[in-house]
């Protein structure tokens, strides 16, 4: 079994560690401690950049996308592992358990389905999110009726 599986396969390359879109949406740093391979690094940078075209706010969000990277990467293997040497085990008294990696490709499968909806990379949370936020949702203006009304005033218009 290959110990280090290759996932760059239909992955974008790494950019740099801050990535900035077209649009005004940033994607964060991998969280420093967790040291991310450079698979894992691919996923990370795939995930961010799914977020960023989708216009969804991210920036604070680098540790559960690293968490969620992890749990992906490691259910990769898994998966191949029960794809090469299968599910379950026979003894000799005809008694048939799962093998340690099924498990693990279950239970990690399980936890992908809950953490990807909290991180809005499921289409149902996208729609729940562009509904309750709008199709360009983002942080409030705390001033924004201030500005306009001071730029929009006539004795500003006189003064330019």
């Amino acid at each position: 079994m290959d110990q280090n599986p290759n996932f760059k396969t239909g992955l974008p390359a790494v950019g740099a560690d801050h990535v900035i879109s077209g649009g005004d949406t940033t994607s964060p740093r991998p969280p420093p401690v967790v040291d991310l391979s450079g698979e894992e690094l691919q996923v990370y940078e795939y995930l961010c950049e799914s977020l960023r075209l989708a216009g969804i706010e991210h920036l604070t969000a680098g540790m559960p996308i690293a968490v969620i990277v992890r749990t992906f990467c490691d259910w990769i293997k898994a998966s191949k592992m029960c794809a090469e040497k299968g599910r379950t085990q026979v003894s000799k008294t005809g008694w048939v358990t799962p093998l340690p990696w099924a498990d693990d490709e279950k239970r990690l499968k399980m936890e992908l389905g809950q953490w990807l909806p909290k991180a809005c990379l499921t289409i149902p949370s996208l729609a729940r999110v562009r509904k309750d936020t709008g199709e360009r949702g983002g942080q409030d203006d705390l001033f924004g009726d201030l500005v306009a009304h001071a730029t929009s005033s006539p004795g500003r218009r006189s003064i330019n």
